[in-house]
């Protein structure tokens, strides 16, 4: 009896074991800014400057402080690493606005190599509202701007974060960027 017992239970904990390995992570984090080497995987644009933050920190002890200069587009693209998000559910981010008026940002989502023209990716803007804003955009919503498409989430190569054609300089904070 004791044996039969004890394989019934090495069963059951071996199945519950796997099982916790096989279904999808909670969430994936592209980006938490907690060293210098998250900002080797950023795309230096120009009219920006980013840096490293002690302040407005969300999620760990840094956050991503960019500074965005008026010109065209001005803003942050990421080196993603991981292109497959078809576990997940949204991409969600953390974004903090520390002037004291609304400003806006705009979201882009590539799922082609090739830089696609506007018409043919996501794009979406957001409006901030002063101190903190939580972003959360669900996978589901990413279609293209003017095919109607839905995004391939299996090949996902660019996310950016940026202003378009801001009239004066602009600080903010991003962190704790994630699959959830």
């Amino acid at each position: 009896m004791r044996v039969g017992f004890r394989l019934i239970l090495i069963a059951v904990s071996f199945f519950s074991l796997t099982s916790c390995f096989n279904g999808s992570p909670a969430e994936l984090v592209f980006f938490d800014f907690e060293s210098d080497v998250e900002l080797d995987r950023i795309h230096w644009k120009c009219r920006t400057l980013f840096s490293l933050s002690n302040e407005n920190v969300t999620h760990g002890v840094k956050s991503l402080r960019i500074e965005l200069y008026p010109s065209n587009y001005p803003g942050v693209a990421t080196k993603l690493g991981i292109n497959d998000w078809r576990r997940y559910n949204a991409l969600s981010f953390d974004v903090y606005n520390p002037e004291d008026e609304k400003t806006s940002i705009a979201v882009r989502i590539d799922d082609k190599k090739d830089y696609p023209d506007y018409k043919d990716r996501y794009n979406k803007s957001f409006i901030l509202k002063p101190g903190l804003n939580h972003l959360n955009i669900p996978l589901s919503t990413l279609i293209t701007s003017g095919t109607d498409r839905v995004l391939d989430l299996k090949k996902i190569y660019r996310f950016l974060i940026f202003m378009v054609n801001p009239q004066k300089r602009h600080v903010l904070y991003i962190d704790y960027v994630r699959l959830r």
